[in-house]
């Protein structure tokens, strides 16, 4: 792996200090951002860890009418699910001022996982570039919903792709529902990508070297976007 460039993993005291911090940056970027392009894309990861942030965020100022909201990911579920990520986006960033941002889904009542995959292309194509994408990585050092060891891994690593949005079947190892995902070309179409990391375990996966086997790895070790890591236990 490219030494050069492994980000170093920023520290916070306390995870209301990196979720001041994480808000504040993804807030930044999406400025800088409107202001070059006239419009920004945000690509935003599901789960717990965020939510705290874009509560945060839906309270700062912002053009928000000039941004496209979309999911690095979300389950074959739609967004009444509790595990939706659109449910998510929607009941803590969606709210007040940034509810007039746009909102580009991955499901869409669809047929099956390939069918909204094919529906979102439009959407997330729309959206781009992307100010900032905000990602997770999992103790298996997946992001998005691009698992280790899942039949889509490679497509969905290659920038070669033609498809911005792919559809990710259940199964071994992971996931345990079928997924929509973007791929790695769509999510490294932004002017910064923000891993947002908690816990001792995760902090140990991504302090070099990084296991280049690891789908988290096509990230760290690449030079088109920068990349910072904000953690805090």
């Amino acid at each position: 792996m490219g030494a050069r460039n492994m980000p170093k993993i920023e520290v916070f005291p306390t995870r209301d200090a990196l979720y001041d911090a994480a808000a504040s940056t993804l807030a930044n970027a999406l400025t800088t951002t409107v202001a070059s392009h006239g419009k920004a894309g945000f690509a935003a990861t599901g789960g717990s860890t965020p939510e705290p942030v874009y509560q945060r965020l839906s309270t700062l100022t912002l053009p928000w009418d000039k941004v496209t909201v979309t999911l690095t990911d979300e389950r074959f579920v739609p967004a009444s699910d509790p595990s939706s990520n659109e449910g998510l986006v929607r009941r803590s960033l969606l709210q007040g001022e940034a509810a007039k941002a746009g909102f580009a889904p991955l499901y869409a009542d669809p047929a099956s996982p390939e069918a909204a995959a094919d529906a979102a292309q439009a959407g997330v194509a729309e959206a781009l570039p992307f100010g900032v994408t905000l990602l997770g990585v999992g103790g298996d050092g997946h992001f998005a919903s691009l698992f280790p060891g899942n039949p889509v891994l490679s497509e969905g690593l290659d920038l070669e792709t033609e498809r911005l949005v792919l559809a990710v079947p259940k199964g071994e190892p992971a996931p345990d529902l079928p997924r929509i995902s973007l791929t790695f070309k769509a999510l490294i179409q932004t002017s910064l990508i923000v891993l947002l990391v908690t816990g001792e375990a995760k902090r140990k996966l991504l302090e070099g070297p990084v296991d280049p086997s690891l789908p988290v790895a096509r990230i760290l070790d690449q030079d088109r976007v920068p990349v910072r890591i904000l953690w805090a236990e």
